[in-house]
């Protein structure tokens, strides 16, 4: 970790070089294979590296008073890539990674999945919930909210102390 009187930057070694920073003037190790910058000021380019996505990250503490909501686990690999392939091309986390605790969905009245997300704990030691998908044919009608809700109430039993949640810049319906 290396501190300036405005920012904090973390590097995090191993096959690659991760690096995370906050504030306007952190400390970019240039040994950084991928990075995460609190801060967009650097534009597309930071020394070798460049940008590929512009996530805003929230967290939740999940102690937070909240409706509990009907959500199953789910354990079909197959059935969740197609989902995701399906709905969610983008997701960056599939079944197989070594990080995902747990899968979750909701269903529709029809009883076809209608969102599903994982439950991810990082190296950290910090859980985020990743690869949040919701069919197209059933958006707009409460399906990632329930399915949030009771990942949130999940985790809260589970004696999870905080969730986090990358969204993308653009995804206005995300952030909600």
């Amino acid at each position: 970790a290396s501190r300036t009187p405005s920012s904090l930057s973390i590097t995090l070694g191993g096959s690659e070089y991760f690096g995370a920073s906050q504030g306007p003037d952190p400390v970019i190790d240039p040994h950084w294979t991928r990075c995460a910058i609190g801060e967009s000021s650097f534009g597309p380019t930071l020394s070798n590296l460049h940008a590929s996505d512009s996530w805003d990250f929230y967290s939740l503490d999940s102690a937070t008073p909240g409706e509990d909501a009907p959500i199953e686990v789910l354990d079909d690999d197959a059935a969740i890539t197609s989902f995701l392939e399906r709905h969610a091309p983008q997701s960056h986390v599939r079944p197989g990674s070594r990080e995902i605790v747990r899968w979750y969905g909701v269903r529709a009245e029809s009883g076809a999945w209608a969102s599903i997300a994982a439950l991810v704990r990082w190296e950290s030691g910090h859980h985020v919930v990743a690869s949040v998908a919701t069919a197209h044919d059933v958006r707009g009608h409460g399906y990632a909210g329930a399915l949030m809700r009771g990942l949130v109430a999940d985790a809260r039993r589970r004696d999870i102390g905080w969730l986090g949640l990358g969204v993308d810049h653009s995804n206005g319906v995300a952030q909600r």
